[in-house]
C-alpha cells in the first residue's frame, strides 16, 4: 500500500475524474500509478500526454516492442501495477 495520499475515484473532482475515467477505459482498470499522481491532476494530464506521444506516435519501434520495453523497465524497477 502506498504511503502517498491518493484521491479515490469516488471522490475525484473535475479534471481528475476525467483522467480516472480515461485511464480506466484505456486499461480496463484504474492503475495505481494514476492514483498516486492524483494530488496534481494538471501535471498528470501533461505526463499522460507525453506518455501517449512516446507510445503511440510513429517511429522505427513497433508498439509491441515499446510495450515490452515499458514492461521490462517496470519489472526492473519493482513496479507491481
Amino acid at each position: 500500500m502506498a504511503w502517498v495520499r491518493m484521491i479515490e475515484p469516488e471522490n475525484a473532482p473535475g479534471l481528475l475524474k476525467d483522467i480516472y475515467e480515461a485511464a480506466e477505459k484505456r486499461a480496463g482498470y484504474l492503475p495505481k500509478m494514476t492514483q498516486l499522481q492524483s494530488l496534481r491532476p494538471e501535471t498528470m494530464a501533461i505526463g499522460f500526454s507525453l506518455y501517449r506521444q512516446i507510445m503511440e506516435s510513429p517511429s522505427g519501434i513497433s508498439r509491441r516492442l515499446r510495450v515490452l520495453i515499458a514492461t521490462v523497465v517496470s519489472k526492473i524497477n519493482g513496479c507491481l501495477w
